[in-house]
């Protein structure tokens, strides 16, 4: 008796997805995604314990995640397993999603670092709508795509069935999933609007958005519009002005090794302030105990 096929199922289709078209759009698409977030996640390597606050830490390492569940996710379309696809994204837009909120608030930042406290998709959702991070649009398409999300990723009659083919006198339980070229295409798409998807909150997740290199925000921004194929005025920037502003805050940036310097000499630094503060109230204190004798 002999158990099972000879060779996996997802060996044969990894061999026909790498046969079929590679000059899709879609798939063009995704690879300008990738790279596109690749550079942005990996743009800072170097996390040194005494200069690194808990908002900067948990959303590097959220967003890093994100980048890592979108590679995974391209890995399982391959070998056909489209279902575990959706549930990749999912799990990468909460990552993502949560990155944006962590770098914006350092007290939720902190529980979920030092007290490995999880933060709920609900959680993040109402943070946004509350705070204003995005516009209420926004949120609510968030949240139209994470239950829909949550339907393929849950064991759902939407996720399950998915394992039977129909017959004309009934279901028929297949073994893996034959490959299926306009399937495998739409796949690739939700992957690479996924990936611009945690672009676009890696951006929102950083102190201003001139912060980041115009030529990023441009192609990322290109990409969006191709994608949606709308206008997206929303993304029209004076590019040349951009990369002045970009060009002036590079000058001015300062390594972070410098910072207690900074802090101990800069005349509107908290520490001098509160330094001068401490020292006239210490000499009307004397003043007043001088007086009382």
């Amino acid at each position: 008796m002999t158990y099972g096929p000879e060779q996996p199922w997802f060996l044969e289709h990894l061999v026909q997805y790498m046969d079929s078209d590679n000059d899709q759009p879609e798939l063009k698409q995704l690879g300008l995604a990738m790279s596109l977030l690749h550079y942005a996640v990996h743009a800072q390597q170097k996390f040194p314990y005494e200069t690194t606050f808990s908002n900067d830490m948990a959303s590097a390492a959220c967003m890093a995640q994100a980048l890592e569940q979108l590679e995974a996710a391209t890995v399982m379309l391959s070998y056909g397993f489209y279902g575990v696809v959706r549930n990749i994204l999912r799990s990468a837009y909460e990552s993502a999603g949560l990155g944006r909120t962590l770098a914006k608030d350092p007290v939720m930042a902190d529980k979920w670092l030092r007290k490995d406290q999880w933060w709920p998709d609900g959680k993040v959702r109402q943070w946004l709508a509350d705070n204003r991070v995005v516009s209420d649009d926004e949120v609510q398409l968030y949240r139209n795509y994470y239950k829909e999300a949550s339907a393929w990723t849950h064991p759902t009659a939407t996720s399950c069935m998915a394992q039977f083919t129909p017959a004309e006198t009934g279901l028929i339980l297949r073994r893996g999933t034959p490959f299926d070229a306009e399937k495998s295409r739409a796949m690739t798409a939700e992957i690479a609007v996924t990936a611009v998807f945690v672009c676009f909150a890696l951006r929102n997740s950083v102190v201003d958005e001139t912060a980041i290199d115009p030529q990023w925000r441009r192609d990322l921004y290109k990409l969006a519009r191709e994608q949606s194929g709308e206008a997206e005025p929303h993304l029209d920037r004076d590019w040349t002005s951009e990369q002045e502003k970009y060009d002036a805050v590079m000058a001015r940036l300062q390594d972070v090794s410098r910072l207690d310097e900074v802090l101990n000499t800069h005349p509107r630094s908290w520490r001098n302030l509160a330094s001068s503060d401490d020292t006239s109230s210490s000499g009307t204190a004397e003043q007043e105990e001088g007086a009382g004798t």
